[in-house]
């Protein structure tokens, strides 16, 4: 079975695990790294504004009342509120499968069995959502650097809602739940490992535990001070 590198970042800056996602894919890309799972949860909550979303759908003032950061991506999709309750999944891998909505599928069906392991039924909802009894649980993004993959996105598992509903004033066509209040009571903890075991059987690959590159660091870095970490990045549109 082959061998995918998972990473654990937990709680972290949403400009770090936002530049860490980017500084992956440029690792993969150069072959520095292999294949690679990335989880991580974002603290301080954020913003993260889809590649070319636009600030003017998220409340600013209410946001920096509340001490939230605003953070642009490269990947497309939809702008999110995400907290300490909603687990972030982030898939780095090689592909000559070069058709989005194959990948989406595959990775979003992997999620909808996760969920279901929990208790509760869960819906694939095309082309990148999850749902539970009609409400989104779950979105997804992708961006391709060459045959370099980079596809992530949210399980909320117990994310403050009203909080969202507060910050974002471009609503979605589909109402936003969490798994908490959908009658579920997984963890953080056992979420991940539901969604690592499924995308291993999807994927047929093994993952084991590691940390992020002395390269990947040091990038990392870089990318916050010269891209996600600059109003001029984040605030662009």
């Amino acid at each position: 079975m082959k061998k995918w590198r998972l990473l654990d970042t937990d709680l972290a800056h949403p400009y770090y695990v936002t530049a860490l996602d980017d500084a992956i894919s440029i690792a993969r890309s150069r072959d520095i790294v292999p294949n690679t799972l990335h989880f991580y949860r974002r603290s301080p909550p954020g913003v993260s504004i889809g590649r070319m979303q636009s600030v003017r759908d998220v409340d600013l003032e209410e946001c920096r009342r509340r001490g939230i950061i605003i953070v642009r991506r490269r990947s497309g999709g939809g702008t999110i509120y995400t907290d300490e309750g909603c687990l972030i999944y982030s898939l780095v891998f090689r592909s000559v499968a070069r058709n989005p909505n194959t990948i989406f599928s595959r990775i979003c069906r992997s999620i909808v069995s996760a969920i279901e392991n929990t208790g509760i039924d869960a819906d694939f909802k095309q082309p990148n959502d999850v749902l539970v009894n009609g409400r989104k649980v779950s979105g997804s993004a992708m961006v391709m650097r060459g045959e370099i993959i980079l596809m992530h996105g949210t399980i909320i598992v117990d994310s403050d809602l009203d909080v969202m509903r507060r910050v974002l004033l471009k609503k979605g066509k589909t109402e936003v739940t969490s798994l908490r209040k959908e009658g579920s009571s997984v963890s953080i903890e056992e979420m991940k490992r539901l969604l690592s075991e499924e995308f291993s059987k999807s994927l047929g690959v093994e993952f084991e535990k590691d940390e992020p590159t002395d390269f990947e660091r040091g990038l990392t870095e870089r990318l916050i001070d010269e891209r996600y970490g600059r109003d001029e990045w984040n605030f662009w549109k």
